[in-house]
């Protein structure tokens, strides 16, 4: 610290009526400045944030009912969504499902509550460094000097304060960071709401049918088992109609199972408790997005997404930081006045200054760390490009190709299972042995449970890809 002051002598004449007068004007002046620093003390505790004790939560918070989930369409800002209204009167189909998701999400909801930190750093961030003033009084004691010394000093932190623009323009783009990384986490946890509902209702339909499927196999088992305890039927005959309902009561079993874990899972999104049974339903619009169309959302994806846009955001707020370190490389660090009087009542007001000598620092090792971190966050973004291409391009195919298996097994589902009924006919004419009959029968309810498969992978895949994409429900389109 080097300082500049520049001491001035004053020449102070001493007479009785002037010494009574500068008695009373320096009791005044010292009054004067006590009520200032009263004044300045109750400014600054006027702004200060007060302590307020916040109890955690003892218990769950989750919904009892469908009829308690949070309906307010206003605060839904994830864009694909935009569209979508909710009729809970006629049922809740997935893209109405994955909107209550967002709105009603736990996770989401202590999210949007660390937003406020953001705001917050924000704040901070923009606010100036505060001057720093320093005071002294020296009454003598003894010596040929009596008067009392005393002396003010205001100095500003100027490296702070040519800081606050680039802190200000991280903290900006570090909270819009955080608020599209939320925005992105809406939307993903919106389209996991609608592959679990897909899920939900696909399993059930299945089971639906299997119920079919097995009350026919249990009936024919039962007519069987009475057949051979009169010695009307062979064993192996009974035996194929006992493997076929066991066959036909595991897929049911998987399929209740399948279905009942999807409500779960779907219930935990939405905040519900476990045993809460949405009315889930099917819509029955059947919509999709073109190849054009598609190409085009490709080709735009970097300036639409959100979790890209939210690492240009960082990588912006990252550069910024690398701006204030070698800003801060300068020697130049704070500047100050002073006025001052001594026992001899000299007074001198005089200005400082400090920086630091930039010999074995000088803010290098921060600079070359920012713009590390920099190339760091350019890679990821790199890295993030790339893999959302992979993840287009996945989705892509692996829709086509569930595609292409349903549409092959809708063509021979329904010729199996035409087979089924006359054979069952014959069988309990004895006109068809019971192997024929078992594998018949079986090769039905195999193949149905595979287009039921291949037609929920489509819906996934169709759903990971308009996740991928950022798009809406291609079937939201058509049907709102």
């Amino acid at each position: 610290m080097i300082n500049l002051t520049r001491h001035r002598p004053t020449v102070v004449e001493r007479s009785p009526t002037v010494g009574k007068t500068a008695t009373v004007a320096g009791h005044a002046l010292r009054l004067g400045r006590r009520l200032c620093a009263l004044a300045l003390v109750g400014v600054s505790l006027a702004g200060c944030v007060t302590y307020k004790a916040r109890p955690l939560p003892t218990g769950v918070d989750l919904a009892a009912s469908a009829d308690q989930l949070k309906v307010d369409l206003a605060r839904l800002r994830v864009a694909p969504l935009k569209p979508i209204r909710i009729d809970p009167s006629d049922g809740l189909d997935p893209t109405e499902v994955a909107v209550l998701a967002v709105l009603n999400n736990s996770d989401l909801v202590a999210k949007r509550k660390a937003l406020k930190v953001s705001d917050a750093q924000v704040f901070a961030a923009g606010l100036l460094p505060d001057p720093q003033v320093s005071a002294s009084v020296d009454k003598p004691v003894a010596g040929p000097d009596t008067n009392t010394a005393y002396s003010f000093g205001a100095t500003m932190d100027l490296a702070g304060l040519l800081a606050t623009v680039y802190a200000r323009r991280s903290a900006k783009l570090t909270a819009r960071e955080a608020d599209l990384n939320l925005i992105w986490s809406e939307w993903t946890t919106a389209q996991q709401a609608r592959q679990l509902a897909e899920t939900a209702l696909a399993n059930e339909a299945r089971a639906d049918y299997l119920r079919k499927v097995l009350g026919l196999a249990a009936d024919r088992y039962a007519k069987s088992s009475r057949a051979l305890e009169r010695r009307d039927l062979a064993l192996q005959v009974t035996g194929a109609d006992l493997a076929a309902k066991l066959d036909a009561q595991t897929q049911l079993n998987t399929a209740e199972h399948d279905a009942q874990k999807a409500r779960r899972d779907l219930n935990a999104l939405l905040n519900l408790e476990a045993g809460v049974v949405l009315p889930l339903v099917t819509r029955p619009v059947a919509s999709t997005y073109d190849t054009a169309a598609l190409d085009q959302a490709r080709a735009t994806l970097a300036a639409r997404r959100p979790d890209l846009l939210a690492l240009k955001a960082g990588y912006g707020a990252q550069d910024a930081n690398l701006r204030k370190a070698i800003l801060a490389q300068f020697p130049l660090s704070s500047l100050g006045i002073a006025y001052a009087t001594d026992t001899a009542g000299v007074v001198t007001h005089g200005l400082s200054t400090g920086f630091g000598l930039p010999i074995f620092n000088g803010g290098r090792g921060e600079a070359r760390i920012q713009n590390a971190t920099r190339e760091q966050l350019r890679a990821e973004y790199q890295a993030r490009l790339d893999q959302t291409d992979a993840e287009v391009k996945n989705a892509q195919a692996e829709l086509a190709s569930a595609r292409r298996q349903a549409e092959q097994l809708q063509a021979e589902v329904p010729h199996l299972e035409a087979l089924v009924a006359p054979a069952s006919a014959a069988y309990e004419r004895r006109d068809l042995d019971s192997q024929t009959y078992l594998g018949l029968s079986q090769n039905a309810l195999s193949r149905r449970a595979d287009l039921d498969d291949r037609e929920l992978s489509a819906r996934v895949a169709e759903i990971a890809l308009e996740t991928a994409l950022f798009l809406p429900p291609a079937d939201s389109r058509a049907s709102r």
